[in-house]
């Protein structure tokens, strides 16, 4: 059974979706026989490029088509043969398969000097003719630019700037674009019509947004959903065939970080990420509806999208909320975590913790606002500064000010100690013996600290120089020297290092034994004057 993008090609210009610019050109060559020798249609994939050629190829050849008519009659054997790719005298080329010289040469160049078998018309459909080398456009060049009255060139691409200048300018030239979302609609409707399958509109929609103006794609991902053979197909079930973001979800969690509700968008995050979707696709989609937003702040009221109007309906209530420099500051911390999904270790950590920044009180995530540019991993050679305004003040409370007593724990998080200096002192020593069995260069240090008092949950210490400082304050030996504290005293204590002024030794002094066992451990010994 052939897909629905082969079952449903058009076969006439009066069914073809989308592209009537380039529709009411052609025809009215075709009908006035002002039909040009060579053609080059760019534009994306999948928005009826090869579809226009072999009509622009059928009407030219058909039999029966009236002189000043340009609709094939699709019942003349030329027309049936061109349907069913077999006419000899239409040639269909895959440059990306034949890039060589020879190949352009034998199957192109020569060919093109023989006259059509049986039809008026011979006609070349090169499509993506951008994968062809240098030599073999040189090679074409010639023939293009004074092609034998019978031939017709058909040049299709997706990437008109790998075309040469020399080639494009004896092409009369033609830009497809994507197919609009009310257009493609109207199409999908029609085809599960004919198929006699009930697709629910919002299905129909997320297909829409997910072939991002393709129309292939969009019959193709329909195709899909068709195959699970039931007469009425709804979200639920489209759902076991497009485990993907669509709008409507991604503005969902946008609009809760604009609503200053992070625990909605979170639950939409970890909903996505049960139904499989591919986080990195959900953050490009949400940057494309805030790159929208912004748009529209800029005063322009349409907006060239694959969006239904109820999207671009929550899009604008969105661009009402947000300022100009909240909505900047906005895109630039997303851009950010989008850069970050990849490398997390939980995938949708960044997007969390975006949803968590973004709705955070203005006061406790200021510093973090200030230097978002400085961390972030550059995106673009752009500086953008943190406004001073917050969001609007957020529907959920609870939430909010779960994060002020995260914020105000976190800043207060030291207790006043409980157990005295003194007694401290006492177990000092006993601390030292304990860390002396694999780091004699760290008890080494700790034999001259000077312990100093107690405040906010830290030991204040001295010691004499600045790199014994560094010694104490390295990550491993500050986490060994406060955890074997908390064992010995019942209670975390947190140390605090300075150093004495001008280099003065600490009161506590070493025996010669401890001086050699630490000499010995740096490779020297003791040597006396």
């Amino acid at each position: 059974m052939p897909t629905l993008y082969r079952k449903y090609r058009p076969q006439s210009f009066a069914s073809i979706t989308g592209q009537q610019h380039i529709i009411q050109t052609i025809t009215n060559e075709i009908a006035t026989g002002k039909v040009a020798q060579a053609y080059l249609f760019s534009g994306p994939r999948g928005v009826g490029k090869t579809t226009i050629a072999r009509l622009l190829a059928k009407a030219v050849n058909c039999q029966n088509r009236p002189t000043d008519k340009f609709e094939p009659c699709n019942e003349c054997s030329s027309c049936k043969e061109i349907t069913e790719g077999r006419n000899i005298d239409v040639i269909e080329i895959d440059a990306a398969s034949h890039t060589g010289v020879d190949d352009v040469r034998e199957n192109i160049v020569e060919n093109a000097q023989f006259k059509p078998t049986k039809s008026p018309f011979k006609v070349f459909i090169i499509d993506e003719v951008h994968m062809l080398s240098t030599s073999s456009f040189n090679a074409l060049l010639k023939t293009i630019e004074e092609p034998p009255r019978h031939v017709i060139f058909i040049l299709a691409t997706t990437e008109l700037h790998k075309i040469l200048p020399t080639i494009v300018s004896r092409c009369q030239r033609f830009a497809f674009q994507k197919v609009p979302f009310e257009q493609m609609k109207t199409r999908l409707i029609e085809i599960c019509a004919q198929e006699e399958i009930a697709v629910d509109k919002a299905v129909i929609e997320r297909v829409i947004n997910k072939s991002d103006g393709c129309l292939r794609d969009a019959e193709s991902l329909l195709g899909q959903i068709m195959s699970l053979n039931l007469k009425k197909i709804g979200v639920a079930d489209a759902e076991m065939i497009l485990p993907v973001s669509d709008a409507g979800t991604v503005i969902g969690f946008i609009e809760h970080i604009v609503a200053g509700t992070p625990a909605e968008a979170i639950k939409i995050i970890a909903d996505s990420v049960a139904d499989g979707v591919n986080l990195d696709e959900f953050a490009f989609d949400a940057i494309e509806i805030l790159r929208v937003t912004m748009i529209l702040q800029s005063g322009q009221n349409t907006v060239n999208t694959d969006y239904s109007e109820d999207v671009l309906k929550r899009v604008r209530k969105i661009s009402a909320t947000l300022s100009p420099a909240r909505l900047v500051f906005f895109i630039d911390r997303l851009l950010a975590r989008k850069h970050e999904i990849k490398s997390a270790p939980i995938p949708q950590l960044p997007l969390e913790l975006l949803a968590i920044e973004m709705t955070a009180p203005i006061d406790a995530i200021n510093d973090t606002e200030k230097n978002a540019t400085k961390t972030a991993t550059p995106v673009a050679p752009v500086t953008i500064v943190a406004p001073s305004e917050s969001l609007p003040p957020p529907k959920s409370t609870s939430i909010t000010s779960s994060i002020k007593s995260a914020i105000s724990s976190i800043a207060h998080s030291h207790h006043p100690i409980k157990i005295s200096l003194d007694e401290i002192k006492i177990r000092w020593d006993e601390m030292i013996k304990q860390l002396d069995t694999g780091n004699h260069s760290l008890t080494f240090v700790l034999k001259l600290c000077d312990l100093l008092s107690t405040d906010s949950g830290h030991l204040n210490i001295s010691v004499p120089y600045s790199f014994h400082q560094e010694k104490i304050n390295d990550k491993k030996n500050k986490r060994a020297v406060e955890d074997c504290l908390e064992k010995l005293c019942g209670e975390r204590i947190a140390i605090a290092c300075s150093v004495v002024s001008d280099g003065q030794p600490a009161k506590n002094t070493l025996d010669n034994e401890s001086i050699n066992v630490v000499a010995a451990d740096f490779g020297g010994e003791v040597v006396s004057e």
